[in-house]
């Protein structure tokens, strides 16, 4: 049920003159607006000496193979690159064919001179996703090592641009693309800092070019150096390409015999040695078919003559099979056949598994989600895993709670279905399935579990994508699940994701149970919740007007749902500025929670609430104080004087105190809700931050200019620990201390503060977002009053000309 907590803005009649100065052009001004040297933490009565730190530990996450021979040239010659570009930011793009071990190479190059740097980062950037998960990682490194040093992480924070976002075990969450892009913009200002010049940063796998913009994570400055590894050749385009060929015959063969376990080549028999040197002519000199055949060679305990039969077999198999890709493709994929007919054989759940993993994502594969997806018992899915490690067909991860599967091994993997229509529905299928079930088990209201979710999120993209190419996911009987995937979507903000699985859900749900089934109609409140989500109310009011038809038909017009339904089409109405329409609806909700849930039911004096809301909204004050009050009367008798919702209403009758000119009411109300809110929430909870902004506003409308800064810093040091520096709600308290600058004359300071609140807003919200607007038309009414035309004029050319 909605429930708003309402604040008001300092000086409302002053900031209504203010907005009576634009005119209009276009966009303009970049760098002429002064701006806040940073943020000012009040709530620390010592400041930390703590600077950033740029010598971080060596540590990987990713492992190199033990089993790495020869290719010394190459190493050099990377080394070589390394020191000619080192005057400037130096990008080298390591390309070739799949499976020529350019990973390896980077990691091998990374253990031998990882001392010549004084932090080294490796990325996975196969996907945006994984791109971005990298940089959190490496913003946790980050703040491990500053703790190291100093165990302030509300100081740390701030040093490494995360102000506000770190809790009290220096943790963060990211629930938002913005949020997101926060967390890479941090990491590459660190990487930028000017006395940060000799770190080494990896992007491993840049395949997807369509997905990836590489541009956009690359730091910018003219230091350090950064390493690609990459299929695309196109990639070395302006920067320093090094292709990685195939291996030296001699190099292959090492490499066979070590991973095969096998006496070196000198010393086989003669025949052996022409296996060998036939073997590796057939997989192409190819490191990681190499690999594989002796992964396989070790496990099956073949000889080097039985395998070289075993595979010039499996060759022809797919060659009439019409596999393409040439012969270097043949060949490794002829390497996997042979170790997967062989892992069929000896454990059936282990080369399930591999094909299942084939439409998850390739990184970090959770055990925790093959736990609660797959129906296995904790050792058969440990000895699984432990076969598929055995023979080289995955990788665990540095943390030994996951494991990884080589993208090419992973294309491989659902490629091999292509052959076979129904078996690969099958699978994907129970890929499907296994996502769902990780992720049903989860609880939106617990922390661990959102945070499980979020890790898994690669996983859901990955199936989304998968289960988007069949023609119809309405034909296969998974409607419950696609509903759950679209719940996870809208959790985390994606919320074009979630609209895609609500679709299919409801066709699903349409076809097997129709039209005006419970499921079928929830689905369709879902998508309306989404669309009002997104800002479109036509779209969310015909949505929600669907569902209500459905509901009052199959669940009768008083049942809980309905009204729920009915209150959130009131909600939408009153976001439109339709409030005559917005309380007929809110009459109608009431009507009924009234019959069917009591007078004093939560959910009753939510609606009671609203209303008082819509009152207010139109300025009818006496209303709106009549509606609070019953909403009060209730909450304090079924609630308590202290719940948060009691707290709400006594916040928001504070508010028609002060919009009816009555201060000194307004301040008792407001003291009321602050004192429970501090109770109940902490001072730093954001409903007690909104009570104590709201209390400044007071102030400053009664010309107690002092109190009034006091309180906006007490708010702004509280939100800028909470919320962070460019969250909107701090920037409204900033531009709301700016405001009362300008009202005690210093125009200067006003100026300072308008440039913070603005470089923000552009920042966060954008240019044409009507708040960035707001503050423009501010600072160009100031420069006016103050003789600064021309900065004025530079200004008005950030403003929009209003559509005739």
């Amino acid at each position: 049920m909605y429930r708003k907590l309402r604040w008001v803005v300092a000086d409302k009649a002053k900031l209504d003159d203010l907005l009576q100065t634009l005119t209009s052009l276009n966009d303009g001004l970049f760098h002429v607006l002064p701006t806040s040297p940073g943020p000012v933490c009040q709530a620390k009565s010592q400041v930390s000496t703590l600077k950033l730190s740029f010598d971080i530990p060596f540590l990987l996450d990713v492992r190199k193979s033990s089993e790495f021979v020869g290719r010394e040239y190459l190493i050099e010659s990377l080394k070589q690159n390394v020191e000619e570009g080192k005057h400037t930011q130096n990008i080298i793009v390591l390309y070739g064919t799949g499976g020529m071990g350019k990973t390896q190479l980077a990691l091998e190059y990374i253990h031998q001179y990882y001392g010549d740097y004084t932090s080294v980062f490796w990325i996975n950037a196969a996907s945006d996703q994984t791109t971005i998960l990298g940089f959190t990682q490496v913003m946790q490194r980050l703040i491990q090592h500053h703790a190291e040093l100093c165990e302030d992480y509300s100081h740390i924070g701030r040093l490494l641009g995360m102000a506000g976002k770190l809790d009290s075990n220096g943790c963060f969450e990211v629930t938002q693309p913005s949020e997101e892009q926060y967390v890479v913009d941090a990491v590459k200002r660190w990487f930028a800092s000017l006395e940060n010049t000799n770190w080494l940063l990896v992007f491993d796998n840049l395949d997807d070019l369509d997905s990836v913009d590489i541009e956009e994570y690359i730091p910018a400055c003219n230091h350090g150096t950064v390493i690609i590894t990459s299929r695309r050749r196109d990639l070395q385009q302006g920067r320093r390409g090094f292709e990685v060929q195939q291996m030296q015959s001699i190099e292959a063969i090492q490499l066979l015999l070590m991973a095969c376990a096998m006496p070196k080549f000198e010393d086989l028999v003669l025949s052996d040695q022409t296996t060998a040197s036939t073997i590796v002519q057939e997989l192409g000199y190819l490191p990681l078919a190499l690999d594989q055949a002796g992964a396989y060679i070790h496990m099956s305990q073949y000889s080097l003559g039985r395998y070289l039969k075993a595979y010039q077999s499996n060759a022809s198999y797919l060659l009439s099979k019409g596999w393409k890709g040439g012969k270097q493709g043949r060949s490794v994929f002829a390497t996997w056949e042979i170790s997967f007919k062989a892992i069929q054989e000896t454990n059936p759940e282990a080369a399930k598994l591999l094909l299942i993993c084939g439409f998850l994502n390739n990184e970090d594969i959770s055990e925790e989600l093959l736990k609660r997806g797959l129906n296995l018992e904790p050792q058969d899915l440990e000895d699984a895993i432990r076969t598929l490690l055995s023979y080289s067909l995955a990788k665990r991860s540095s943390n030994d709670d996951s494991f990884s599967i080589h993208p090419l091994v992973h294309s491989w993997a659902k490629l091999r279905l292509e052959s076979e229509p129904q078996k690969e529905i099958d699978i994907a299928r129970e890929a499907f399935e296994v996502v769902v079930s990780g992720v049903d088990k989860s609880d939106e209201g617990r922390t661990e579990d959102w945070i499980f979710e979020r890790r898994v999120m690669l996983h859901i993209d990955a199936i989304t994508k998968h289960m988007a190419q069949y023609a119809e996911v309405s034909n296969m009987n998974m409607q419950d699940g696609s509903r759950s995937l679209g719940d996870v979507y809208e959790r985390h903000g994606r919320l074009h994701e979630a609209l895609s699985w609500y679709r299919w859900a409801l066709a699903a749900y349409e076809k097997a149970l129709g039209v005006d089934h419970p499921s079928t109609l929830t689905t369709a409140y879902n998508m309306a919740s989404v669309y009002d989500n997104q800002g479109q109310y036509e779209k969310a009011l015909e949505w929600y007007w669907r569902a209500l038809t459905g509901q009052e038909k199959a669940l009768g017009v008083d049942h809980p749902y309905t009204l729920t339904t009915v209150n959130n089409m009131a909600v939408v109405f009153d976001k439109q500025g339709q409030y005559e329409k917005a309380l007929e609806w809110y009459g109608r909700a009431l009507a009924g929670e009234e019959k069917a849930l009591g007078v004093d039911h939560p959910d009753t004096l939510t609606t009671v609430h609203n209303m008082a809301l819509v009152f207010d909204n139109q300025g009818q004050y006496e209303k709106a104080l009549e509606w609070y009050g019953r909403a009060l009367a209730g909450e304090e008798k079924v609630l308590g004087v202290d719940h948060p919702d009691t707290l709400i209403t006594v916040n928001n009758m504070a508010g028609v105190f002060y919009n009816q000119g009555r201060y000194e009411k307004a301040l008792e109300w407001y003291g009321r809700a602050l004192a429970g809110h501090e109770k109940a929430l902490g001072v730093d909870h954001p409903d007690t931050l909104i009570t104590v902004n709201n209390m400044a506003g007071v102030f400053s409308n009664q010309g107690q200019y002092e109190k009034a800064l006091e309180w906006y810093g007490r708010a702004l040091a509280g939100r800028e620990k909470v919320l962070g520096v460019d969250h909107p709600d701090t920037l409204s308290t900033v531009n709301n201390m700016a405001l009362v600058f300008d009202n005690q004359g210093q125009y200067e300071k006003a100026l300072e503060w308008y440039g913070r609140t603005l470089a923000g807003e552009e920042k966060v919200l954008g240019v044409d977002h009507p708040q960035t607007q707001d503050t423009i038309r501010c600072l160009i009414s100031l420069h006016e009053k103050t003789g600064q035309t021309e900065q004025a004029q530079i200004l008005r050319m950030r403003l929009h000309v209003p559509k005739r």
